[in-house]
């Protein structure tokens, strides 16, 4: 081997692989610091693409169990409202057949059906100021029909098929007048001084029974929901976890790896800068020729 003074081979490569272990032993440290194997594109383009894909997705996940889960509430604070009319038809109900059997003075007529006026009208009063926030559960005041039916974005795309649920035949206007097919009703059980018409009485019963026959099948369709949007919740809760451990093996950093690779980086490190200083002395011998 040549022996020569300006250019010095043998430093030059110690160098170069001195900024190599430390360049490797730098990423370590960061990689156990932050707990990423990816930490800039430049580590790994390819996985930071597929990374922030499957991020979108678990993160969308979250998004939509919420949703689902805003959804569980809806329908039970609906259901809430149409238990407690449910059981003020009941009473009424009961109320009817009560002035349906003769014996009766009018003054005890009077005071059932002022019973029954008064729930009817708690009837309409659940019916008007019935809200999920600020949404009119059942139409509110202006017995506004648009909102019979109502959406939820369950899913973390934008295809309807999928990605949505349409609940219908809930929050349909539930004023008495609605719910019982009549248009206008009221519980008529005395006529001036006299007790009413039987047959009054008994298509009243009628009414009664369709409303309560109406808030049932709402509330059937509340709780094949509500099952509904339970499994959609455990879904998602098996998505995102699947998606994590997924997302987890391209990014994260294997700590008990890292660790090993800057204990040896760093040796490594301490040979090269020992032997740097060797090879920087190797020009000298050139003197011992002159």
């Amino acid at each position: 081997m040549a022996i020569v003074v300006n250019t010095n081979i043998q430093s030059l490569q110690v160098q170069t692989n001195l900024n190599n272990v430390s360049d490797a032993m730098n990423q370590a440290m960061k990689r156990m610091t932050t707990g990423l194997k990816i930490n800039s594109a430049a580590d790994d383009a390819a996985g930071l693409v597929i990374s922030k894909g499957i991020e979108t997705q678990t993160r969308g996940s979250q998004v939509a169990k919420s949703n689902a889960q805003s959804g569980v509430n809806l329908m039970e604070t609906a259901e809430g409202n149409l238990a407690v009319m449910q059981d003020n038809f009941m009473r009424i109900r009961d109320l009817t057949l009560q002035a349906m059997n003769g014996g009766q003075t009018t003054d005890q007529l009077q005071a059932l059906q002022d019973e029954a006026t008064a729930r009817l009208a708690e009837i309409d009063r659940i019916a008007t100021g019935a809200k999920f926030n600020t949404f009119d559960l059942f139409g509110g005041a202006t017995h506004d029909s648009d909102a019979e039916e109502v959406t939820l974005q369950i899913g973390t795309g934008s295809d309807d098929a999928v990605d949505t649920i349409t609940i219908s035949d809930v929050f349909n206007d539930a004023h008495v007048s609605t719910l019982t097919g009549t248009g206008a009703f009221t519980s008529k059980f005395v006529d001036g001084a006299d007790p009413a018409a039987l047959t009054d009485m008994q298509d009243q019963l009628d009414a009664i029974d369709a409303a309560i026959a109406e808030i049932s099948a709402r509330r059937g369709t509340i709780g094949a929901v509500t099952n509904r949007l339970d499994s959609v919740m455990s879904q998602l809760d098996t998505q995102y976890q699947n998606l994590s451990a997924a997302n987890s093996r391209i990014v994260d950093a294997d700590i008990a790896t890292e660790s090993s690779n800057y204990t040896k980086n760093s040796i490594l490190q301490q040979a090269s800068a020992a032997l740097l200083v060797q090879a920087n002395q190797q020009p000298n011998i050139a003197l011992s020729l002159i």
